[in-house]
């Protein structure tokens, strides 16, 4: 049980601000939009028309206050700058899942299975990685399970999203 509750607590740690900065942007309905309607070289979109700026101002918001509160909870100061670049880092990621989705030709909304679940996890622990944090890097088992883990969770948010009518889609 000792192990399960040393996880549990690294995961929060590591994942919470990611995940709450990476699902916030639903809760809002942007107008002006991060591409700014352009395209790409291919004619594509840039990036979709999801992305707002608006999006990631509530993404950072939430993320930075979900840091705040495990600061507060785990009495560590340091878990709210560390927090507020793993959140910038998981909207990063978003985007750059956008902008791949786009270039291979998936239309904004349309899911593309593991990159749509795990893009935003990917980038905040590339985060933790370059800043060279021993507590994360050393802990490889720690980041798989927590990478199977976003996957489930992001499945069942999703689905529960749409059942709520937050979400157009199941996916």
């Amino acid at each position: 049980m000792d192990q399960l509750v040393r996880f549990a607590i690294w995961f929060l740690k590591y994942y919470l601000p990611p995940m709450v900065a990476n699902a916030s942007p639903l809760l809002v309905r942007g107008r002006y939009r991060v591409d700014f309607s352009m395209f790409f070289l291919d004619g594509k979109p840039l990036l979709g028309k999801n992305k707002t700026w608006e999006g990631i101002a509530i993404g950072l918001y939430m993320g930075i206050a979900s840091s705040l509160a495990l600061s507060i909870y785990l009495r560590d100061p340091l878990l709210i700058p560390l927090g507020a670049g793993a959140s910038a880092s998981a909207l990063i990621g978003d985007l750059l899942g956008s902008f791949t989705k786009r270039r291979i030709g998936v239309r904004s909304g349309d899911p593309l299975p593991l990159l749509d679940q795990l893009d935003f996890a990917i980038a905040s622990s590339l985060y933790y990685t370059l800043l060279g944090i021993r507590e994360f890097t050393v802990q490889y088992s720690y980041v798989a399970l927590s990478l199977l883990l976003i996957l489930v969770l992001h499945l069942l948010s999703n689905r529960i999203a749409y059942l709520i009518g937050v979400k157009d889609k199941k996916w």
